[in-house]
This record gives C-alpha cells, structure tokens and sequence, in this order.
C-alpha cells in the first residue's frame, strides 16, 4: 500500500490542486492520497471562503481519499510552523510514504541544498541575517538576502544568479517548498519529496485565467450577488465537482471574508492594552504598540491591515496576528504545541469509504490517537493535547457564529458535526 501526503488549504479546490493529485498518482502509483488541510482559517490570515466541512468533500470528490485538520495554531502560523506541522502530521500516521508539493521551479536538488543550509544555519548566514534584520527589513526579505549573500560569498549555488536566486526565494510556493524540505530534514522523517512546478495563474494572480486559476483569483470572483454569467466563467476556472459544491454552499450559507469579523476585532482591541498584546502570538512590541495607537482609526479588519503594514510588518503578518488574538491563540499555545511535537492528534474530516484500509492502518502505526467523536477527546487525549484540540473547537464555533449570523439562522454545533464520508 503506498500513500502520499499533501498540505493545503483549497481555499477554494481549483483545477490546480486536481491537477497536484491526479499527477502525483500517475508519478508514484499511489493507492492513497491523504491531505493535512487548513480549517476554517487559513494561513495568510483570513477565515476560509467556506468552512472546512465544504472544502473537505470538494477534495475528496476531487481525487483525495481522507482529510485531516490541522489544528488552527499552525494552520494560522508563519510558514515555518505551518510546514512542520503538517509534516509532523503525516509523520505520525506512520503510513505515509512521501509528500507532494508545488513551486514555482521544479528544481528539486537546488531547493533541497538551500533548504539543508536553512537548517543548519551556518555562522555566516546567520550572521548577515542578523545585519538585514537590524536594517528594519521584514523576515522574508532579511532570509532571502542574506541566504543570497553567503551562497554567492562561499560560492555555492553557482548555476544561478543573484538576481534569479532573490525572485527564486520571493515566490510564495518556493518558500513554503523550502520549509517542507526544512521539515523533512529537521524531522529526519522518512517522508520522500515530490515536486510539482506550479503551472497556470501565479499564486497572487486575481484574473480568472483558465484552466489553471489562482484560489486567490477565484475568491476575488465571488460576490453576494452572483449573476448567471459570473458562474459561467467561474465554472471554467473548477473542476465539475467541486464547482457543483461551491454553488450549492452558497445557495445555503454565506461566504466569509475577513471583514465579517471586524466588530469582534476591534472589541478585542479595545480591551487590550500595549503590553497585553504581545502575549498574543506574533505580536511583538512594536507590532503591538502600532496597532494599539491605532486602535481608533479603525474601520473594518482589511482597512486596520492596510493601515497597519510596513517594510517590516506585511499585511499577512499583520492580519494573522489579529487573528490570533480573536482566537486567542498566545505564545505560550505555540510554546506548548512545539514542547509536545506539534501534532498530538488527528481529527479525520472525511473520507472515501474505499479508504477503509488505510484507516486501519493509520490506527495500527500512528503514533498518536485519532478522535472520531470529540465527546471521547476528553477520554484519549493529554491536558495540553485537549487544550489545543479546544482551540480548533473554539475557532470553528466562532467561525460558525459570524456565518450564521449573516445568514440569521441558528449556528451548528461542532460536537455534531459528523466525519464526512464519500
């Protein structure tokens, strides 16, 4: 039996992410694909267009054979953490044989020999990463200089330029490649890569191109009044299924944006002071003192990021940390989290009942519990692993109170929502 793994959000399924499965088991004649997917709220700081439950059955239509959550305090976490956790998932099932992920380039040695010198780290690197760093440049742009610097300095990497290195290391699906790769390593996981160049729309790109439209390009096309012919070009960009999901979701619930939570934002705000803020994860004190003395010119959540970004601090940056603290997600959560290996269950959201067998083998190699009812979490889980597990279940519920409030009918319980099974 052979599985591959995958960490995603499909925010919402595009022909992109059917593509990412189909060609995984024409390269790997896998029998099984397993996905590590984002809950109701995404890494680039926002809640999911639809909730986790719709994204789950559209990737199991789609090719997918089981989804698991990832819990909200890494699927809300930098890219770094993000990458670990998910691989710390897959890990731990104890039956899944190598990981799937796309980049912009399909260098994969190039990308490994970058990535063991992001873990290793050597003095010089870090060295020059401190100097970019203390120049007010944001992390991503710090690493990525500097990484140039020491490759050109000890003269590895010799085939690329400065120049293509820099927009190598910029590209958002090459950083997250890098850090799943940075996992592996760091992990000593048997996990063998598998990469896919990205192909179509860029990851930014909000034109509904076709075939191969961006997420964000397809969230950019939905609106509250969707006419006929708007679906028409919106049906192009999705596979048949996951189109027919995503329509008949919105016939019934709204779609969240991040400005649906703005009310509860700013009443969180205001209930903080400077200091409070910073034991909010990724609230530093300078981020937190920005945000508090710009607490009264807020208008909506994408306004008071806009307002709030620097050449140190980006939007994303800024919106997961909002986010964080309407969650309530501290540093001391991640501290917690890392302290008991990131993972300390699996939550199944769905899967296909010709997956049966590798259920069964997940139960017999994983190395932590799997909850298939949350009224048994109390009875099979550590303190600190039902701590976090009250995390995913209070961002759901949260989740579920604003949809339900803009579509004023009463929200669903999380403890009865059942494991979805195709």
């Amino acid at each position: 039996m052979k599985t591959i793994g995958i960490i995603a959000e499909y925010n919402p399924f595009h022909h992109g992410h059917a593509y990412q499965i189909r060609s995984i088991k024409e390269k790997t004649d896998a029998d099984y694909i397993v996905v590590a997917m984002s809950g109701n709220f995404v890494q680039r700081g926002a809640p999911a267009i639809l909730d986790k439950y719709a994204r789950t059955q559209m990737a199991l239509a789609c090719g997918a054979d089981l989804v698991v959550e990832l819990p909200v305090i890494w699927s809300l976490s930098s890219a770094e953490s993000f990458a670990m956790a998910g691989v710390t998932l897959l890990d731990n099932m104890g039956c899944v044989d190598g990981i799937c992920f796309g980049a912009e380039t399909d260098h994969l040695p190039l990308l490994t020999q970058l990535a063991y010198l992001l873990s290793t780290e050597p003095a010089e690197y870090r060295s020059s990463l401190s100097s970019y760093l203390k120049m007010g440049n944001s992390f991503p742009v710090a690493r990525a200089q500097a990484l140039t610097d020491y490759c050109k300095t000890e003269k590895k990497i010799g085939l690329f330029s400065d120049d293509s290195l820099k927009s190598l290391l910029a590209a958002p699906n090459n950083i997250l490649a890098l850090e799943y790769l940075k996992a592996i390593h760091q992990r000593r996981s048997p996990l063998l890569p598998y990469l896919l160049q990205r192909t179509g729309a860029g990851y930014h790109d909000t034109t509904l191109a076709t075939p191969y439209a961006s997420a964000s390009a397809i969230r950019n096309a939905l609106s509250p009044d969707m006419q006929e012919e708007d679906w028409h070009h919106l049906r192009a960009a999705m596979p048949e299924e996951s189109f027919r999901i995503l329509h008949h979701y919105y016939d019934r619930y709204p779609l969240l944006f991040a400005d649906d939570f703005s009310s509860l934002l700013i009443y969180r705000l205001l209930l903080e002071t400077p200091q409070s803020l910073t034991e909010f994860l990724d609230l530093s004190p300078q981020l937190a003192n920005r945000l508090w003395e710009n607490r009264m010119k807020f208008l909506s959540f994408s306004q008071f990021c806009q307002q709030n970004k620097s050449k140190n601090h980006t939007y994303t940056r800024i919106s997961r940390s909002l986010l964080h603290l309407l969650l309530n997600i501290r540093n001391s959560d991640a501290c917690l989290g890392r302290e008991i290996d990131y993972i300390p269950y699996l939550r199944p959201l769905g899967f296909k009942k010709k997956a049966t067998p590798l259920l069964s083998a997940i139960k017999t190699h994983s190395s932590i519990p799997m909850i298939g009812k949350l009224a048994d979490a109390k009875k099979i889980l550590s303190a600190p692993g039902l701590y976090l597990l009250e995390q995913d279940i209070f961002a759901a519920t949260l989740y579920e109170q604003v949809l339900s409030g803009k579509k004023n009918c009463l929200p669903r319980e999380e403890y009865t929502r059942k494991i979805l099974l195709l």
